[in-house]
């Protein structure tokens, strides 16, 4: 399918482009991808190596979700209060196996963004949406809303007393450690403090 790297190259940029939003990540990935396909004489050879690392990349991907959630269970009890910002699939996995594994445990979901067209009942609606949507999550239907409270972003200082931990999610995470996030993460993170 192609004749050169530069081909290849192009090819990737094209469909990395589209993920540019997300930070610096995405070019990290492209210069790791195609690391060494430059000293190589072998195109073929070298569009393996690339599909290998792809490859790579998606199992980790696969496998990442569960090592985040089997690190955040311990720290979970039966009476935890946790204050959770955003609407990302692995927050959705995170709060349905906390409850299929500490029946107590009780969630205050921010509102996050308000009703608009992508969101016709806010992002924290959707967020319990996914929960449902996800294996563990279809068990709970009918208890879902006795442990899912969704409060408005302005009331999250009200709250705050009340919560043992805040878990957010992040569209990205700088090389120092900093959260690139949706608007209200730095408001959660400055009252959490």
């Amino acid at each position: 399918q192609f004749a050169t790297f530069s081909e290849v190259d192009t090819e990737i940029g094209k469909t990395l482009k589209r993920y540019e939003a997300f930070g610096d990540g995405f070019e990290r990935f492209h210069v790791n991808l195609t690391k060494d396909a430059l000293q190589s004489n072998d195109l073929q050879k070298s569009l393996k190596d690339m599909d290998k690392r792809c490859q790579d990349r998606l199992r980790d991907c696969a496998s990442s979700q569960k090592d985040q959630i089997n690190d955040i269970l311990p720290f979970i009890r039966n009476t935890s209060s946790i204050l959770v910002h955003g609407s990302g699939n692995l927050l959705a996995l995170t709060i349905a196996c906390s409850i299929q594994e500490h029946e107590g445990v009780r969630f205050y979901i921010c509102e996050g963004r308000p009703v608009r067209k992508g969101y016709p009942h806010g992002s924290g609606e959707q967020l319990l949406e996914k929960v449902l949507a996800t294996p563990e999550g279809m068990r709970l239907k009918d208890k879902l809303h006795n442990y899912c409270t969704i409060v408005p972003d302005s009331g999250v200082s009200s709250v705050m007393n009340s919560v043992d931990f805040v878990i957010m999610g992040a569209y990205c995470v700088t090389e120092h450690g900093g959260l690139v996030h949706s608007t209200g993460s730095l408001q959660i993170a400055i009252v959490a403090a």
